[in-house]
């Protein structure tokens, strides 16, 4: 019987050796907590257990009986605050292609959490940069275009988890799309939207419609009786819009332009909504508006290309001059129709934070702001106590182009680690993930499939 290579065994224990019930401590010279006591910028600990962080310690002693990692810099696990990764594919082409259902412009009742590939590998290399959140969204076909979900972007044994081990919130908002793309994906067929006005108003008698649903609802559910015979059917287009207006899923518009993000904003005035604007790349010219409907902003990608009537006002500037005006804000990097399919959310903050952002509201607007604005700041978004321990390791300043990921860990497990990631430090060390190219090795691992670099 042929044997298996020794490395193998060697990644099975350090997979295994940091599975169960394992003590961490992640000690950074910089640490930044983006919350909670901690000096950020000054040296720190995280104490890890059981997936969950447990203390803070100041300096740079660790508590005998904890594996030890060390860096330069320790940041919380970044947040991708709207992307399609994971429904969007490698490879561009149609059987991988799962973030717009182009047959209908209200397509609400559609779920990204069903078409979500917990195997997709760019989930996979995003992580190995650091991200280990991310709301996954429909794309921008439809004016009413389904609901969002927020998965973590990889755990124990990732290539064998479902999409259920890895989300946080299988419905997180129902998203609206306006300006060119609902116009261009049915105007050519001759089916509305072919104006912006009829996109407006496929959107407006959603919310409309889901009103009377929701009244009818409620008033059968207040009578006496609950006569099953008058009971109102069920229709989830109108439930899933429905909650928008409850409050129990965020109303997230994507609009780029500022007169679409102006009809966004009119638009969830009408119905008493607090909107989440995403992409808005014209919102530095409506930061009075934005500011005045209490909205928050999810800011596109900084490298944002002008291709279009929609990005040709693109500036590297928007998001510090959307922070500068008191808009709550986080980053994303939304959707590309090109390979490689997705940004890469630790590039764009950097380039942000040389744009007028800064080091520390580039950090948060990555993390912990994202975290409050998609309400799961509980959970993630810093390096608190009591928080899922998702932190990440780097050999220098995050948003310098020449510092690296050298370790990532989702829920206090190792999900990416280099080579080099411990340095002198006695550490665990693991298979590195390859970041650079996207046709790592495969092989199997007790008859399971594991990813690994050479």
């Amino acid at each position: 019987m042929r044997r298996a290579p020794l490395w193998i065994f060697l990644l099975a224990l350090a997979i295994g050796s940091t599975a169960f019930g394992q003590q961490i401590a992640v000690a950074g010279e910089k640490l930044y907590c983006a919350g909670g006591g901690h000096q950020d910028g000054t040296s720190g600990v995280v104490l890890i257990e059981d997936g969950k962080i447990v203390d803070i310690v100041e300096g740079n002693k660790i508590p005998v009986g904890y594996q030890r990692f060390a860096a330069a810099y320790v940041t919380p696990g970044l947040i991708d605050t709207k992307n399609a990764t994971g429904i969007s594919g490698e490879y561009n082409i149609p059987a991988d292609q799962d973030q717009d259902e182009e047959t209908d412009p209200n397509t609400a009742d559609v779920r990204a959490f069903d078409s979500f590939n917990p195997s997709e590998r760019l989930v996979e290399y995003i992580n190995s940069y650091g991200i280990t959140t991310i709301q996954v969204a429909p794309g921008l076909a439809n004016p009413v275009a389904g609901q969002a979900a927020i998965f973590k972007t990889r755990g124990p044994n990732s290539q064998l988890m479902t999409a259920e081990e890895m989300v946080v919130k299988p419905v997180s908002a129902v998203v609206f799309d306006l300006g060119e793309f609902p116009k261009q994906v049915y105007g050519r067929r001759n089916k509305p939207p072919a104006t912006r006005m009829m996109t407006a108003e496929i959107i407006r008698k959603a919310l409309v419609d889901a009103q009377t649903y929701q009244k009818k609802w409620d008033e059968w559910n207040k009578s006496d009786k609950k006569d099953s015979t008058k009971q109102p059917a069920r229709d989830l287009k109108l439930e899933s819009v429905a909650h928008v207006l409850s409050g129990e899923a965020q109303a997230i518009f994507n609009a780029y332009r500022k007169d679409d993000i102006a009809t966004a904003l009119r638009l969830a005035k009408e119905f008493q909504l607090k909107p989440v604007i995403s992409s808005a790349t014209e919102g530095y010219l409506i930061r009075d508006a934005l500011k005045s409907s209490q909205a928050s902003v999810l800011a596109g990608p900084t490298l944002q290309r002008i291709d279009s009537l929609e990005t040709m006002n693109a500036t590297l500037e928007n998001a510090a001059l959307l922070v500068d005006a008191g808009i709550p804000l986080a980053l994303m990097t939304g959707y590309e129709s090109y390979v490689p399919k997705t940004r890469v959310l630790l590039f764009e903050a950097g380039v942000a934070a040389a744009n007028g952002l800064g080091f520390e509201r580039a950090l948060r607007a990555a993390t912990i702001d994202g975290a409050r604005i998609l309400g799961i700041a509980d959970r993630v978004g810093s390096l608190e106590k009591g928080k899922d321990a998702d932190v990440v390791l780097y050999d220098g300043d995050p948003f310098e182009y020449t510092s690296h990921v050298t370790t990532v860990l989702v829920n206090g497990k190792i999900t990416y680690q280099t080579s080099w990631a411990c340095g002198a430090s006695p550490c665990m060390k693991i298979a590195a993930v390859s970041r650079h190219s996207l046709q790592p090795a495969t092989g199997l691992l007790n008859g399971r499939r594991f990813f690994a670099a050479f």
